[in-house]
C-alpha cells in the first residue's frame, strides 16, 4: 500500500519558507535601520538574507510592503497595540494603551526600529505614506467606528505622536525625572489625555475679545 506523502512534504516547503520570510523581516530591519528607507535596496536586503530576490517579491510585493512588514508591524511602533485592545473593548483604552506601551519598552524593547521609522517617514514621502497607509488610516477607522468620531485619522496622530515624543525623551534622550518615572505615574499623567484624544469633544474655544 502506498503512502501518501503530500503533506509532509507540504509542510516541509511551509517550515522552510517561513524561515526564510523571517530572514528577510530580519534582514530588512537592519539594512533599514542603517541605511533608512531610500538607501536600502531590495536587492541588498536578499543578498542579506541569503535568499533569491524573487523570493523577496513573492512574499512581500515590493519595497513598501517589505518596509511596512519589517519595521511597522512591530511592537515598536505606538499604535501597534490599538487594535487589539479596541478588539477587547473600549473601556479605558487610553491607559491600557499607555500601560501597554511603556511595559513593552521598560521590559527591553529596541527603540532604534522607532527611530527609523519616524526618521525615514519624514525625509522619504513614500516612507511617510507607507506609515500612513499601514497604521493610521486602518485604526483611524476603528476609532471611528469605536466612539463615533468624525476626525478619526487626527486623533490617531495626535496619539501617535504624543507617544513617540515621550518614548524618544525617556528612553533616547534619558531625560530626567521623566526616564525614571514609573509606568503608572505615567499611565496616571498620560492616560486620560490619549483617552481624550480618541473619544473626547474638541474643546469650545472661548471668543476672542
Amino acid at each position: 500500500m502506498l503512502c501518501d506523502v503530500s503533506e509532509p512534504r507540504r509542510a516541509g516547503r511551509w517550515r522552510t519558507g517561513q524561515q526564510s520570510k523571517q530572514r528577510i523581516i530580519a534582514a530588512a530591519r537592519e539594512r533599514f535601520m542603517r541605511d533608512g528607507y531610500d538607501g536600502a535596496t531590495v536587492r541588498g536586503i536578499a543578498s542579506d538574507a541569503g535568499v533569491d530576490v524573487a523570493m523577496v517579491y513573492y512574499f512581500f510585493g515590493n519595497k513598501e510592503g517589505l518596509f511596512s512588514a519589517s519595521v511597522l508591524t512591530g511592537p515598536h511602533h505606538p499604535l501597534h497595540q490599538l487594535a487589539d485592545l479596541l478588539d477587547a473593548g473600549s473601556e479605558e483604552i487610553g491607559a491600557r494603551l499607555v500601560r501597554g506601551f511603556f511595559e513593552r519598552w521598560d521590559a527591553g524593547g529596541t527603540f532604534e526600529p522607532l527611530l527609523t521609522l519616524w526618521r525615514s517617514a519624514a525625509i522619504q514621502p513614500a516612507a511617510r505614506q507607507v506609515l500612513h497607509d499601514a497604521m493610521a488610516g486602518p485604526l483611524a477607522q476603528r476609532v471611528a467606528d469605536a466612539f463615533g468620531v468624525s476626525d478619526a485619522e487626527l486623533r490617531v496622530e495626535l496619539v501617535a505622536s504624543h507617544l513617540m515624543g515621550l518614548a524618544f525623551a525617556r528612553y533616547q534622550l534619558k531625560i530626567e525625572p521623566l526616564a525614571s518615572t514609573s509606568v503608572e505615574d505615567l499611565v496616571a499623567w498620560v492616560g486620560p489625555t490619549v483617552q481624550r484624544y480618541l473619544t473626547g469633544s474638541l474643546p469650545e474655544l472661548s471668543p476672542m475679545s
